[in-house]
């Protein structure tokens, strides 16, 4: 079990939050992920600055975000629950949906108080709910540094075309979620509609607002009803796909 600042002082927080140096930064990583994870890390830290370079955006926060945007991911379940208490069924099923929450609140006790960076940070899990260039860029850079092996047309679509790209990587997580009945968390949803009000993505059929209604479903805790909504929805449209076709 990895141990954080609330069960030993590692690292006690200053009396006044100072800017802290980027390698002050980077040993703590180190010390709070696993080597692999490490290294996905440095390399979400180059292309997200990469990014930011390429549209003209501040570098160095992006650079700093993606370096410490993983910080909490290797905790276990109960810690990221007491970091970072959940606020909907699906944080409550799957804590690893929290750990962009469970590190800002890390780093906020730790001292740092750079709003665009814990913004960046926080939202790396579930979107940019905000319209964060510096956010856009991290999350672009999680979902598709190297390492991955995927989504490598995010990756050069994000180097002339930001909005662009995080349009693509938000649809793309949305429509996967969908297509298999998995409940799409309430924050991405938020994002997704964050990009339609902008013009980044085309309004919602009828179809997908029934879907997109989930939201609200998850909030209220109806999770279960939710996800029978969904499924329904979704046979039905398959029904009707085939229908047309000619296949059945």
């Amino acid at each position: 079990m990895i141990q954080t600042r609330f069960q030993t002082p590692l690292y006690p927080a200053p009396a006044q939050p100072t800017p802290t140096p980027v390698a002050e930064w980077l040993g703590r990583v180190r010390l709070m992920v696993k080597s692999r994870r490490f290294e996905h890390i440095l390399r979400v830290a180059a292309l997200a600055r990469q990014i930011a370079h390429a549209n003209a955006i501040d570098a160095d926060r992006a650079y700093l975000a993606g370096l410490l945007h993983d910080i909490a991911r290797d905790l276990p379940d109960a810690e990221l629950l007491r970091l970072a208490p959940p606020e909907t069924p699906v944080d409550q099923a799957h804590p690893l949906a929290l750990h962009g929450r469970a590190a800002r609140t890390l780093l906020e006790r730790w001292g740092c108080c750079d709003l665009v960076v814990l913004e960046a940070v926080e939202d790396h899990t579930t979107g940019p709910r905000s319209g964060s260039p510096v956010a856009a860029c991290v999350y672009i850079a999680d979902v598709s540094e190297p390492g991955r092996g995927v989504n490598e047309n995010i990756r050069e679509l994000a180097m002339v075309d930001l909005e662009g790209a995080l349009a693509q990587a938000i649809s793309s997580k949305v429509q996967y979620l969908r297509a298999r009945g998995i409940p799409v968390h309430p924050r991405t949803l938020e994002a997704y509609r964050g990009l339609q009000r902008r013009g980044a993505l085309p309004p919602e059929q009828p179809l997908t607002q029934a879907l997109m209604s989930q939201g609200s479903v998850l909030q209220t805790g109806q999770l279960q009803t939710g996800q029978l909504q969904t499924t329904k929805l979704q046979a039905g449209q398959r029904r009707g796909d085939q229908t047309r076709s000619g296949s059945v």
